[in-house]
């Protein structure tokens, strides 16, 4: 698969609006238990934020996957 590829592959995962929704739900419900966590619990504590971590980066990595797969040269004017 080709930067190209890919960058279309992640473009259809970021228009997804079931994934987009998916995503948000997991990355809310992290971050309600990470709200509601015993301030004590360290395990817990790491264990919500990686989940809210991994959302980010999940949707951080699609964006740069489709800035790579954009074309480096600008449009000529008309």
């Amino acid at each position: 698969m080709d930067a190209e590829q890919i960058a279309q592959q992640a473009m259809s995962l970021r228009d997804n609006d079931a994934f987009q929704k998916a995503l948000d739900g997991i990355r809310s419900d992290a971050l309600d238990a990470l709200i509601q966590a015993d301030a004590t619990d360290a395990l817990a504590i790491n264990k919500h934020q990686a989940t809210v971590r991994v959302v980010d980066n999940l949707r951080a990595d699609l964006d740069g996957f489709i800035r790579q797969g954009q074309s480096k040269t600008k449009p000529g004017l008309a």
